[in-house]
């Protein structure tokens, strides 16, 4: 999967280049454009060509002016050659995050609303196999951040949705990067609903936009997961909340929580 390097105005976190020095190889870099880390994979389809590292690499890319070599591509000597790629990443240092799991998360809407969990952790629907909560909400709610960190990612250009899998790219989003090196993503929101944009600063309990409908959703919600970077993608992992002065470490379904 490749990604345009501007989308709806905002710059893309990763842009690939290469720069072939006409027989004598070929340099794949990769610049980081974002205000976190990110893992990047890349994978070749070789004519005649020696890479520099096992495919498919696997790189962290740090933000920086300066592009991060990826591979070296260096011709067979004397023969034709030829180089196809793909690639994508994804937010987070995969070498280098070590979650805060007692850390306390609030409830990602405002205080004194009181939402009700219309699927959990391992739900049937969409959440087979992943930590993650749906929270019911009307549409327009305001979405709060659940926990400090720095924007670094926001779709919001989407006005559809639908309730299957089909419609999954459809669905706005904001990505908020800890500094413990996990990050919490919120879905479903309006079309424009976000009230903060990449590099951003926000605290815990800021407000960030207006929940929605869009993309795979049967209804009107929100959407929470928090994730740390693996080996092939990301991972999400089961988190706290700190809910009427307890710290709960599950929230049910069918159950209404108040922040």
């Amino acid at each position: 999967m490749a990604y345009s390097t501007v989308t709806n105005g905002q710059v893309k976190p990763i842009e690939i280049s290469y720069v072939d020095y006409k027989g004598s190889g070929v340099v794949v870099s990769a610049q980081n454009n974002s205000f976190c880390p990110y893992t990047v994979v890349i994978n070749f389809d070789l004519l005649n060509m020696e890479p520099s590292a096992k495919l498919p690499v696997r790189k962290v890319v740090v933000p920086a002016k300066k592009k991060t070599v990826l591979v070296r591509l260096t011709p067979i000597p004397g023969q034709r050659y030829n180089y196809k790629y793909e690639y994508h990443y994804y937010v987070g240092n995969v070498d280098d995050t070590k979650p805060n799991t007692d850390f306390a998360y609030s409830l990602p809407f405002e205080e004194g609303k009181e939402y009700t969990v219309m699927q959990g952790n391992n739900g049937l629907f969409s959440h087979v196999n992943k930590q993650a909560l749906d929270f019911s909400m009307p549409e327009n709610s305001v979405v709060c951040a659940a926990r400090a960190g720095v924007v670094v990612e926001v779709k919001q250009d989407s006005n559809s949705g639908c309730p299957d899998a089909s419609c999954k790219d459809l669905g706005n989003y904001i990505v908020i990067y800890h500094e413990d090196g996990s990050f919490a993503t919120y879905y479903h929101f309006r079309q424009n609903g976000s009230k903060v944009q990449p590099g951003q600063q926000v605290a815990q309990g800021e407000p960030i936009g207006f929940s929605g409908n869009t993309g795979w959703s049967s209804a009107p919600h929100l959407h929470f997961e928090v994730d740390v970077p693996g080996e092939a993608d990301k991972t999400s992992i089961p988190v706290k909340f700190a809910v009427a002065g307890q710290t709960l470490s599950d929230l049910q379904k069918g159950t209404s929580y108040k922040r």
